[in-house]
């Protein structure tokens, strides 16, 4: 079994932008005391949500990280850390992206994943790793809802239809370093 980490969308519009909140916030402060504490113990993969003008998802959200603007960068909290970089155009982060064959290539067969917002784009990546037949544990307090009420109602679904692990950073960093 190998390893990796998908920190989905820690992106500046769902951290401190459009989106963000206090929790998006302490989970971005808390992925980068992980990521400094992990180093290169474990691959790690940023998926960035990244959006072209006119994208058919502006219907849904309005206009949100767009292509070119600091609202589809790393939040400061990751931005300075290694990590191999995804734009991804839809909620899910291996639909039209290179992740699979990207991970595949590195014989990875487990994944941790965090990041915002839990139900969306979390949530679906998870679900497209589970129907890739990856073995998923989402970090739970390194993630966060754009409504908080969503948070843990998108943690119970995914444990009870992927059947995803879910943990806490305790337990991420005692398994990792």
């Amino acid at each position: 079994m190998k390893k990796a980490w998908i920190i989905v969308d820690m992106v500046n519009d769902f951290v401190t932008g459009k989106f963000g909140s206090e929790a998006a916030a302490v989970a971005a402060k808390n992925t980068g005391k992980a990521l400094s504490l992990i180093g290169d113990k474990l691959p790690v993969v940023f998926t960035l949500d990244t959006h072209v003008p006119a994208d058919p998802e502006f219907m849904v959200w309005g206009e949100h990280c767009l292509i070119g603007t600091s609202a589809s960068e790393l939040d400061m909290n990751v931005s300075s850390y290694d990590g191999y970089i995804i734009r991804k155009r839809r909620y899910d982060s291996f639909l039209d992206t290179d992740l699979d064959p990207y991970l595949r290539m590195h014989n990875i067969t487990d994944l941790y994943i965090s990041g915002v917002s839990t139900d969306i784009c979390v949530a679906h990546t998870v679900a497209g790793a589970f129907f890739r037949y990856y073995i998923v544990t989402v970090v739970k307090d390194l993630c966060a809802s754009i409504d908080p009420s969503d948070h843990s109602k998108a943690l119970k679904s995914m444990k009870k239809y992927y059947g995803t692990r879910i943990i806490n950073l305790h337990q991420f960093l005692a398994e990792v370093l």
